[in-house]
Parts: structure tokens; sequence; C-alpha cells
């Protein structure tokens, strides 16, 4: 039975149209993925139907009948929630103060805490989200924050749940739970709709999947005659004009160490974050790194930029100058309000002036190398898709031409053709013998591109497995190692 209908939407902002006469149906109780290219046009879609955005054109029938959104607050009365992309969460309030805010009840004067927090724990405990209400935000992993926007939508009842890549950042322990919470919701006769970019996820997951590509519907199928290389060719729509490399292996004996960490340890609130880590980055050598979010990845990046400074042991030599691409491009890889020149400019330190001409040569440099898909000449950079913004954050690092790079979840929330273009961006990196640290949620990414692999547990490394143990480990199974490595990042050793 059809839940949704969209008919006919399109959407168009200034010059660029998002949406193109889409027309899509939504089943009821089922599991419906959209995919595409990032600037496919698939979170404006959503948006639409979540009352965001206005159609220039077109109609939404729910239950067959005609809705007309005014805003957001419209389709929460309709039982539709939405996790957006990029959290919504206040850092320094409790989970239970998250949840109610804009649905808060009172008894007389006062905030009725007391049922709100009683519906939270039925609410936690029949979906075994493992939460605790009094906990503040800012002190949670990202999947526990994720599973924080799941409660704020579970609390106001929604039906309809519509997730913008809600598995970009989560690992492979956390993306089994979430897949866990997705099948009881379907028990309970919810409808989801899923944007991903990950197309094993759509195989293990959907019922139905549409791709989108440049504002237009151009394919859908069922599960049953899902083909995931067909979905790759529907999403790109053209020949991959991005040059493929293999990895490389150099037959050099001893790698030069550019970096070497001895004894790091982190105190901070009485809490160890980082203990006893020993490593080294060395030329032609990517050391990898997994974990669990909150585990100690984000404080030895800050360690090794410089941003912490209460640390004891040593990183020879001091003051390296070391690019990075942090693991959040909104909040930690660029100024949205200025361009992807303004930004290149920010970070050089060779460059005092910012004339114009210098400014249009760093944007070219950007542009025409990492393939930025930029709407105009100087566009601030909020108005650039995903993958566009990353690109250029990964790109204007590189151009530094530092030694060492740190690549800090690089691909998430991206394209397959940008997920391809960034990985050749890394190898290459690795050719010219640069220094690099990989720190990702994504496993496959972190076994192909990896010359060692960190396993970080509790700002430990609980294991660390050389280049030769790792390919020896892959070529003997390559499941069977994903297997104790998930269980090697929630603390169980064998």
């Amino acid at each position: 039975m059809s839940l949704i209908e969209l008919k006919k939407i399109s959407k168009s902002f200034g010059k660029v149209k998002a949406n193109d006469n889409i027309s899509l149906t939504i089943e009821n109780n089922s599991v419906h993925c959209l995919i595409g290219e990032n600037g496919a046009g698939k979170t404006t879609l959503m948006k639409i139907l979540f009352g965001v955005y206005k159609p220039d054109s077109g109609e939404i029938f729910i239950n067959g009948k005609k809705v007309i959104f005014k805003s957001s607050l419209d389709a929460i009365k309709l039982k539709i929630g939405m996790l957006h992309q990029h959290f919504m969460l206040i850092d320094n309030f409790t989970v239970l103060e998250n949840v109610i805010l804009g649905a808060e009840t009172s008894r007389g004067y006062k905030l009725d805490f007391k049922n709100a927090e009683r519906r939270i724990n039925e609410i936690i405990r029949n979906y075994n989200l493992q939460l605790n209400p009094h906990d503040y935000v800012d002190e949670l992993s990202i999947g526990a924050k994720q599973k924080v926007e799941l409660l704020k939508l579970l609390y106001r009842d929604s039906e309809i749940l519509i997730f913008d890549e809600p598995t970009a950042v989560l690992t492979p322990v956390e993306l089994k739970d979430f897949f866990n919470i997705l099948n009881n919701f379907k028990r309970d006769g919810k409808t989801i709709i899923l944007i991903t970019h990950k197309l094993n996820e759509v195989k293990d997951i959907s019922d139905k999947v549409s791709v989108l590509r440049k504002g237009k519907l151009v394919y859908e199928t069922d599960k049953d005659n899902l083909d995931i290389s067909e979905l790759g060719k529907q999403i790109i729509g053209e020949v991959n004009d991005i040059d493929t490399i293999e990895k490389i292996e150099f037959s050099i004996s001893k790698k030069e160490e550019l970096l070497i960490a001895e004894n790091i340890n982190l105190i901070e609130n009485s809490i160890k974050k980082l203990n006893n880590l020993n490593f080294s980055l060395k030329r032609f050598n990517i050391f990898g790194l997994c974990g669990v979010e909150g585990n100690g990845q984000n404080e030895l990046v800050e360690v090794l930029m410089g941003i912490k400074k209460k640390y004891t042991g040593k990183i020879s030599p001091e003051n390296l100058n070391i690019s990075l691409v942090p693991d959040d491009r909104i909040k930690k890889g660029m100024i949205a309000e200025m361009s992807v020149a303004e930004n290149y400019f920010l970070r050089k330190r060779d460059t005092k002036v910012a004339f114009r001409k210098k400014l249009k040569e760093f944007e070219e440099d950007i542009v025409n190398q990492f393939l930025v898909r930029i709407p105009y000449r100087f566009c601030p950079m909020k108005y650039l898709s995903g993958g566009n913004q990353q690109k250029a954050i990964v790109g204007r690092e590189i151009l530094l031409n530092n030694d060492i790079l740190i690549f800090s979840h690089p691909t998430r929330g991206v394209d397959i053709r940008a997920r391809e273009k960034i990985h050749f961006e890394i190898l290459m990196q690795r050719m010219r013998a640069k220094a690099i640290l990989l720190i990702s949620s994504d496993m496959d990414e972190l076994i192909t591109l990896s010359d060692e692999l960190a396993v970080m547990y509790k700002g430990m490394f609980l294991k660390v497995f050389s280049e030769k143990d790792l390919r020896s480990e892959l070529e003997l199974n390559r499941t069977a190692f994903l297997e104790r490595i998930g269980e090697l990042m929630i603390g169980i050793v064998k």
C-alpha cells in the first residue's frame, strides 16, 4: 500500500535545479533507500517531504490525501520525523533536555520532567538504545549522539522516519546495532526512508531503491531485483573519469621515520584519554587507526596538531608542519561563508596578501586538480554539496605540500565518485613519499589503504598489525579478520 506519493516535484535554488519533476512512491511499513551522488537532490527532496523547503511545483500525498506543509511543524503533526546528516543537538544539555526541547509538557508552572523521563526510559528499553537520560551530550560518542537524535523522533511518535546519511559516522559494531534498530522500527509498523552512499547497506536493509542523478529520478528497483553493479552505474551515469590506481608495494627495506611518538599519555577531567601510545609515521607508509568513536582518536589528533599540550611523553621532532583533514568538515574543516580559495589562503603560511588574482589561482588549483564542482567563482563553501566540500578540504591540505598528512574519516558522507577520488589522492601522497595517518570507521577503507593498522580502545593501542601481519590476515580470511577487528574495537581480546 502506498503511504507517500510525491508527484512531479521540482525545486530550484537560483540557476541550480535540485529536483527536476520527480515522482516517487513510498510503500507503507518498508525501508526505501534513496541513493545518488552528492548534489543529486536526495536531501532537498526529503527536506520538501519534511516541510523544510516548499517545492516550486508538484504535490505531496500522505495516505492518499494531498498535504501542503508550511513548515516542518506541519510534517511533525503528521508523524514525519527526520534525522539530519549533521546532528541538531545542544552539547551542554542532557539527553533528556535535548529530547524534550520543543515538545515540552508542564505541570502547572513547571516542566514535567518526571513523566518525560519515564517515557524516554520506556523508549530506550524498547529499542535497546543504551542511553542515560542524564548524560550530557558533549560527553557522548558519535554513535550515541545519533541515538539521541533517534530518541527525539520516537519521543514525538514519528511513524515516517527519514534518515539522511545515518551510517556515515558509525563503526562496524555500531552499524550492526543501527540495523537492528531499523528492523525493530519496521517490526513496529514504521516506514523508513534511508539516504545513503553505501551500496552494501542498500543490499542488506532495503525493500526498494530509488536512484537520483542531477536532480532527476533515473532508476528504481526492489530488493528481489537488486544488482549492486547496476546501481553503481546508475548513480554515476557515465564512464567514471577518475583513473584508478592500485596500491603499489614499495620494496624499501626501511622507511624513513618522520614523526616518532613515545609513551604518549593524556589525562583530562581525571580520565585517561591516551594511554602510553608508541608509534611512528614513516615515508611511503599509511598508518591506519580504527576504534569506536570516543576512544581517544580525536585527542591523539589534537596532540599531534599541537592543540592539546598537557600530555606526557615525547613527540619528535617538535613543531612539525602537518596537514589535517578533520573528522567534521562543517565544524573543523572550513569557514562556510568563505570560498574554496579563501579557505585555502587561510592555511597557507607563505602567502600574506589575498590578491584577487592569487585567490583565483588558488581556486583553480583545487577545482581542477581535485574535481571540485562549484556553482560560480568564489562561491561560499556552504553552497557546495558535502562531497565537493570534502574534496576541496582534501585538496587544500594536500596542496600545502607537508610531509605528514592526517586524514580523519576522509570519505565520511561522500558518494562513490568522491570516495574513489579521495582514495586515489591518499595513495598518490603515499607514492610521493609522504607519511600518512588514516583514521576511519570504514573498515573496507582502512584495510584497502593501510600498510599498518592499530586498533584503539580506551586510549590505548589494543593491537597493532604490522604490514606483514595485515597482509597475511587478509589473505588468510578477510571476513574472519574483520570480525576480529570488530571484537578488538569493543575491548574483546582472544
